[in-house]
């Protein structure tokens, strides 16, 4: 199964490039699926891992597309993982820090490995591109990212402290946004 999960993700994204890089943008979804493999070796949860951008960001991938080829489990935290891009940059991340906070562990173990990912990526580049780094973001507001950034380690704390993946984030969280506790500051700005 997770050998068509990356076959049917690395077609569904094919194309598709890291905001402001030239990386193939599969290299996020097979880090995320990476990452949730040293937290469990549950197939269904790590092919959703590989899965979980399909449905946001892809076209022709729906639920039911994801749920014929892959079970109604695989399909629901891939939904799960989903944000409605109709939706404002802030509506949509409120959403994802207040959807993690009741999420199942499973959903909030994809989710803490997709922001991971992200992490991953913004350290690696900010010392390359320093504050230009943020404009290649919807937000364009290093402020505001860490808000978010904050939220979601702030969310995730109670189940995933003491996890490495949960340490490495909150590790790049201060060193990227500072030690700072998540306030909405920017949003007067």
């Amino acid at each position: 199964m997770l050998d068509e999960a990356i076959l049917f993700a690395t077609k569904a994204h094919e194309g598709q490039f890291r905001k402001g890089t030239k990386k193939p943008y599969i290299v996020h979804p097979l880090e995320v699926k990476d990452i949730v493999m040293t937290m469990t070796e549950d197939e269904e949860i790590i092919c959703a891992a590989v899965l979980h951008d399909t449905i946001e960001d892809c076209k022709d991938v729906s639920e039911k597309t994801i749920c014929t080829q892959f079970g109604e489990r695989v399909a629901k935290l891939v939904v799960g993982e989903s944000e409605d891009k109709t939706r404002t940059w802030v509506e949509r991340k409120s959403a994802t820090i207040e959807h993690l906070k009741n999420a199942s562990e499973e959903l909030q173990m994809i989710g803490l490995a997709d922001k991971l990912s992200n992490l991953r990526d913004i350290n690696r580049d900010y010392p390359i591109f320093g504050e230009e780094l943020w404009l290649r973001f919807r937000m364009k507001n290093k402020d505001a990212m860490g808000w978010y950034y904050k939220n979601i380690r702030d969310v995730l704390r109670p189940g995933f402290e003491g996890q490495e993946a949960y340490a490495e984030y909150s590790q790049l969280v201060d060193k990227i946004f500072g030690k700072e506790p998540a306030d909405e500051s920017w949003r007067e700005q």
